[in-house]
């Protein structure tokens, strides 16, 4: 389950967004916390970190497929 909120600054033209995403893997939060505890850093944060790796991930296959990636 994912809620979803917009906010909208209008001053300075940011846009914030907050999500709520249930976990189905009790493991997974296990992990997540005690990664967290371990240095120190919010569980957000690594979320964050990790759902940006995945979209990066995701970019460099598109790349290769596309032929546009530089393998040097």
């Amino acid at each position: 389950m994912i809620n979803e909120n917009k906010n909208t600054n209008r001053k300075s033209s940011n846009v914030t967004e907050t999500f709520t995403i249930q976990l189905t893997n009790p493991m997974l939060y296990d992990r997540l916390h005690i990664l967290s505890l371990e240095y120190s850093i919010s569980i957000e944060f690594l979320v964050n970190a990790a759902i940006k790796r995945l979209i990066n991930d995701v970019d460099f296959i598109r790349n290769l497929r596309a032929n546009k990636e530089d393998l040097k």
